[in-house]
């Protein structure tokens, strides 16, 4: 869900910031924030609040977590009820094995750290440069700063 549904479900109900804020036991800044982001997590307390004072409350997933074994990622949701987590089939929710890096640890076991944006491993793992080792690659690094500082004098 978008900022943007969520602002089209208040003006459904012909309600203001301040009127949902208030049915929701919120501070009128905090829908104003949760109505401009790109992207909502649905899981949250907050927007937990929001849906069930707009009638919504079916479209929260409060207490819904993605399920993580020891053998790596499972595309299968676990709700929390009654202290209890049980098995929620939902479709809508994806499988988090393209949110962690894919490196393997020492002990052989996938890596646990996100990766960097745009790339698909973590610092840790290759996802970051850590400058040149050899004296042959410095030197390449010290002429092409070379080059970049008369450049950016002569202008």
């Amino acid at each position: 869900m978008t900022g943007a549904e969520l602002r089209v479900l208040r003006k459904r109900k012909g309600l203001s910031r301040p009127a949902l804020a208030a049915l929701a036991g919120l501070h009128p800044d905090s829908v104003k924030y949760w109505e401009g982001k790109a992207r909502i997590d649905l899981r949250g307390w907050a927007p937990d609040r929001i849906l069930h004072a707009l009638g919504a409350g079916h479209l929260s997933q409060r207490g819904i977590y993605p399920a993580w074994r020891e053998a790596g990622y499972f595309c299968t949701v676990m709700r929390a009820r009654y202290g209890v987590l049980e098995a929620t089939d939902l479709s809508r929710i994806t499988c988090g094995r393209d949110r962690r890096c894919r490196a393997k640890t020492r002990k052989g076991k996938p890596c646990r750290a996100k990766p960097l944006p745009g790339k698909s491993r973590c610092k840790f793992h290759g996802g970051m440069s850590t400058g040149p080792r050899t004296p042959e690659g410095r030197m390449r690094i010290a002429k092409a700063q070379g080059r970049r500082w008369r450049g950016l004098r002569r202008r």
